[in-house]
């Protein structure tokens, strides 16, 4: 892993591919949000990109006062820890691997994916209350997860992928279909966003007359 690059920029002003950070947030909202501190990369001195990353993971989202808050990620020091703060961090760490087009496969892992005659679902359809969902995309991109197509609604586990681009989640389900939307952002200020229903409703009689061998 390439070592830090000792980088400094004025928040709101660092161009992402020659655009401004971009964000579902209406921008007087962030400018007040925001201030004009400059971010210093040598924080996180003696981490890798990905053990950086993980980090941010491990405190979003998180507000100040919180068991999860980390100040470290807190980059445009507002307060709490969330996706603008991880679009900062991407660009000030060295990159995870070669840029690629940007996309996302995602699905219900295997163990947790139900079986036989089932309704039809373009998520899939899961028997755990709480299925992983594995994925793959750019290296070193951060996941965000919830329900919408914004920041704001994009609330839920977030993960990044490894040095191969694999990442997962963990979500919660509630019974019938959950609108679970998956969110990749990369170091070079691209974004790509995936829906993924998945149905839940407890299979356990299912599960009972299909009994998964050893």
């Amino acid at each position: 892993m390439m070592p830090f690059r000792k980088r400094k920029f004025t928040l709101g002003v660092e161009p992402l591919e020659g655009k401004r950070l971009l964000s579902a947030v209406p921008r007087a909202a962030r400018a007040l949000a925001a201030d004009t501190t400059p971010v210093d990369a040598s924080a996180f001195d003696g981490m890798t990109t990905l053990e950086a990353l993980r980090g941010f993971v491990a405190a979003y989202p998180s507000m100040a006062g919180g068991p999860r808050y980390n100040a470290i990620y807190d980059l445009n020091h507002n307060g709490q820890v969330g996706q603008d703060d991880g679009r900062i961090l991407l660009r000030l760490l060295p990159p995870v691997g070669p840029k690629i087009p940007l996309s996302v496969q995602v699905k219900l892992a295997p163990q947790d994916q139900a079986r036989g005659g089932l309704p039809q679902n373009s998520g899939g359809v899961a028997i755990s209350r709480q299925p992983k969902v594995i994925g793959r995309t750019q290296p070193g991109a951060l996941v965000f997860s919830g329900t919408g197509t914004t920041d704001l609604k994009l609330r839920g586990p977030a993960a990044v992928a490894d040095e191969k681009g694999y990442f997962e989640f963990t979500p919660t389900m509630t019974d019938g279909i959950n609108q679970f939307d998956i969110q990749v952002v990369d170091r070079y200020g691209r974004q790509t966003l995936r829906a993924f229903p998945i149905f839940w409703t407890g299979f356990a009689q299912h599960e009972a007359a299909h009994p998964r061998s050893a």
